[in-house]
């Protein structure tokens, strides 16, 4: 089963302009209001927070953060956003999580879920959510939805500068796989990575959820100016009973 694999979500290279290509001021604060009204209690755990701009801005709405990714290099662009020092920063891997607290909710956004290669995967992951949330406690993830095989079924590509840097970033879709590839070009480069995202129906997540003690609903993105409506599943976990 194992975890996730630094093939795949190391971010070595890519950490270095990843907010130059992915950022999204505006998507981030929408998450966060969707979050609001969804999160329960103050304590919040940030799993695969990547670069840290929802950490922040969860901070900075009042809630007591830790922000847990599996990269040094994503969570070292972290730290330096982090100029008051009162965000923990830990690396791991969010399918071998062994926290020395537990929390009133996680998070865990930008479709990180999906990186789960099996059902065994989410299994884990789900069991070691429920093993670090109080009874009562919210567990907050999106889900690609199946139809991003069609919008994918044509490669995607884009080519861009950052500074100096170059990129290109190609996305194409092969069942149950999401795959983006992203190669950068510069001083010592190029350098290729290959970051997969697999994609299980909804009923098999709900059915896992279910099976480590979560009840779930579907969060309306409608509520929330359309946040990624007709792409991602937006789903709130509620934890019933210990596992």
């Amino acid at each position: 089963m194992g975890g996730l694999s630094e093939k795949t979500l190391n971010y070595q290279h890519l950490a270095l302009i990843y907010d130059a290509i992915m950022g999204d001021t505006e998507g981030v604060l929408r998450y966060a209001n969707m979050l609001q009204d969804n999160l329960q209690g103050h304590h919040i755990l940030d799993l695969a927070c990547g670069t840290g701009d929802l950490t922040v801005v969860l901070r900075d709405l009042g809630y007591q953060l830790t922000g847990l990714d599996i990269s040094e290099q994503m969570l070292d662009v972290a730290k330096s956003k982090d100029k008051d020092g009162n965000i923990r920063y830990v690396c791991g891997d969010m399918l071998n999580l062994h926290l020395d607290m537990i929390f009133d909710s996680i998070v865990c956004a930008n479709d990180s879920v999906n990186y789960c290669s099996s059902l065994d995967q989410l299994n884990k992951l789900f069991e070691g959510v429920n093993r670090h949330l109080i009874n009562g406690g919210v567990f907050v993830f999106d889900y690609h939805q199946s139809s991003r095989f069609i919008e994918f079924e044509e490669p995607f590509d884009e080519e861009g500068m950052v500074g100096d840097v170059g990129y290109g970033w190609h996305i194409e879709s092969e069942f149950p796989i999401l795959r983006h590839t992203i190669t950068i070009y510069g001083s010592g480069y190029p350098v290729t990575e290959t970051h997969e995202q697999f994609i299980f129906e909804l009923g098999e997540l709900q059915r896992l959820l279910e099976d480590n003690g979560f009840r779930w609903e579907i969060i309306d993105s409608s509520k929330y100016d359309d946040l990624y409506l007709d792409e991602k599943w937006m789903i709130k976990a509620i934890k019933e009973r210990e596992i």
